[in-house]
C-alpha cells in the first residue's frame, strides 16, 4: 500500500513539473497558441523548411493552419504561394532570406493564385467579386465626406474590409491606412484585382468554408444587402439550419451534387458544378438581372445565365414551379422599376434641372437622402427578398418601406416646388453617387 501510495506521489510531481515547463515555454511567447513543434521534410527545399520552422516560433497558428490545409497535404509550400520577382513593388526579404535569391510578398494575388489555378483566376476576374473596389470609389462623398468628416476611417473600417481596395507598398511591405483588409476586390500592384482568401481565409484555404452560406454572409449582410438574412428564412434556410451537421461538405467541386445536400447555399447556386453545369468563379454567371442597381437591368446575354440558374432550380423543383418562380421575379422587379424607382429619380431630375436642389452632394437634401434609401436599402431589399424567397424581406422591409419612402418624397418634391427650398441635412460637399 505504501509503495503505490510513494509511486502516485511521483508520478504526480512528475506531471506537475511537464506541465509547468510547458506552462514556462508557452509564456515566453507573447500571443503563443501552442508549444508543440511540428516537423515537416518531405519534399521541401531547406528554404522552405527555414520558413516553417521560424513562422511555427513567430506564429504558430500560420503553420497549424497550413499543415492542415489541402495545399499542406499536397507539398504546395509557403515559397510555392509566396515568391515575388525583383522589382516588384511588393517583394521584400525577411530576415530569415537574408543571403539567398527568393523575395517573397506578404499578399499573393490572384495572379499568383493562378499559377495552380488558371480557370478559377479567370473566372473571378470578370466577376463582381473582383470590381468591388468601384463601389468604394463611386461612395467616397458620403464615406469619407459625409460620414467621415474628412477622414477615411469610416471607408478603412467598414467599405473596404469587404469590397477591397488598392493596397499601397512600402519597401515591399504592405502599409498605409488601408492595410490590413481582406476586401474581395483588393486591387494588387501586379495588375490583379481580387482576393481568394475572402472566402477561402489563410493559411487554411478551406473548400469546406467556402461553402458554407456564413461565409458569404459576412459581407452580404446588412440593410442594404441582406442576402444572408433573407435566405435565412427561406425554405432553403430552414433546411440548412436543421440538416446541415448531417451534410457532405468535402465532396471534390464538380461531384458535390444534391444528396450530399439537401438545399442549396449560396455556393450551390451560384459556383457549383450541380447537373450538367461546370464550376465557376464568376458569381455573376447565372444572374438575369442586376437587382442590385438604381434600375434594375437584365444582364448581358440574360437568357443563357436564366436557363443556367434555371437548371440549377430544377434539380429540386418542377418546371412549372420554376417557371412561376421566374414570374414573380420579374413581376417584383417590373413593380420596382416602373412604380418606385422612375417616379422618384423623375422627381430628383426635375429639381436639379430647375435648380432647386444641387448635383454636387447627394446628400445635403433630405429629398436625395430618401431617393438613396428608396433604392439602395428599401428596394434592393424588396427584389433581393423576392430573388431568394424571403417574403418578409420582400414585403414588410421591402415594398412596404418603398410605398413609405415614396410619400416622403412627394411630400418634400410638392414642397420644394412650392416655396423654393429644400431641407439642407449637412454640410455640402464635393462629389456624388
Amino acid at each position: 500500500m505504501n509503495k503505490k501510495w510513494i509511486l502516485a506521489v511521483i508520478l504526480v510531481l512528475m506531471l506537475s513539473g511537464t506541465a509547468l515547463v510547458l506552462a514556462v515555454k508557452a509564456q515566453e511567447r507573447v500571443g503563443a497558441v501552442a508549444t508543440k513543434v511540428i516537423k515537416v521534410d518531405r519534399g521541401m527545399s531547406a528554404l522552405d523548411r527555414k520558413c516553417i520552422e521560424c513562422h511555427q516560433d513567430t506564429s504558430p497558428s500560420i503553420v497549424l493552419d497550413w499543415k492542415n490545409s489541402m495545399h499542406g497535404r499536397s507539398g504546395i509550400t509557403c515559397s510555392d504561394c509566396h515568391r515575388a520577382n525583383r522589382g516588384e513593388p511588393d517583394a521584400f526579404q525577411c530576415s530569415g532570406l537574408k543571403g539567398t535569391d527568393l523575395l517573397i510578398t506578404a499578399l499573393p494575388s490572384p495572379k499568383d493564385c493562378s499559377r495552380c489555378h488558371p480557370a478559377e483566376a479567370r473566372q473571378f476576374s470578370v466577376s463582381d467579386h473582383a470590381a468591388g473596389y468601384d463601389s468604394v470609389v463611386k461612395l467616397r462623398s458620403m464615406s469619407i465626406e459625409w460620414e467621415g468628416k474628412g477622414s477615411d476611417t469610416p471607408e478603412v473600417t467598414g467599405c473596404i474590409q469587404c469590397h477591397g481596395s488598392k493596397v499601397s507598398f512600402v519597401k515591399g511591405r504592405p502599409s498605409g491606412s488601408h492595410y490590413p483588409q481582406e476586401g474581395i476586390g483588393r486591387v494588387i500592384p501586379d495588375g490583379s484585382k481580387g482576393n481568394c482568401g475572402s472566402c477561402h481565409t489563410r493559411h487554411r484555404f478551406s473548400l469546406v468554408e467556402a461553402r458554407m452560406a456564413e461565409t458569404c454572409g459576412s459581407c452580404h449582410i446588412g440593410p442594404d444587402h441582406p442576402q444572408i438574412e433573407i435566405w435565412q428564412e427561406s425554405n432553403h434556410g430552414k433546411r440548412y439550419q436543421a440538416e446541415r451537421h448531417a451534410w457532405n461538405w468535402e465532396s471534390a467541386p464538380d461531384a458535390w451534387e444534391p444528396g450530399d445536400y439537401s438545399a442549396p447555399t449560396c455556393a450551390v447556386c451560384h459556383m457549383s458544378g450541380i447537373g450538367r453545369l461546370s464550376t465557376t468563379h464568376d458569381i455573376s454567371q447565372r444572374l438575369s438581372w442586376e437587382a442590385e442597381k438604381p434600375l434594375s437591368v437584365k444582364t448581358s446575354n440574360w437568357e443563357a445565365k436564366r436557363r443556367e440558374m434555371q437548371s440549377v432550380c430544377l434539380n429540386c423543383h418542377s418546371p412549372a414551379w420554376v417557371n412561376g418562380f421566374y414570374a414573380q421575379y420579374d413581376g417584383a422587379i417590373a413593380l420596382y422599376n416602373e412604380q418606385y424607382y422612375k417616379p422618384a429619380k423623375a422627381m430628383i431630375d426635375d429639381l436639379y434641372a430647375n435648380n432647386l436642389i444641387t448635383r454636387d452632394n447627394p446628400w445635403d437634401d433630405e429629398i436625395e437622402i430618401v431617393l438613396y434609401h428608396l433604392w439602395h436599402h428599401e428596394g434592393r431589399r424588396a427584389r433581393m427578398g423576392t430573388a431568394m424567397m424571403g417574403q418578409d424581406y420582400a414585403h414588410w422591409h421591402g415594398f412596404f418601406e418603398l410605398a413609405q419612402d415614396l410619400d416622403k418624397m412627394k411630400k418634400e418634391y410638392g414642397r420644394i416646388k412650392r416655396e423654393g427650398k429644400p431641407v439642407k441635412k449637412g454640410k455640402p460637399g464635393k462629389g456624388g453617387y
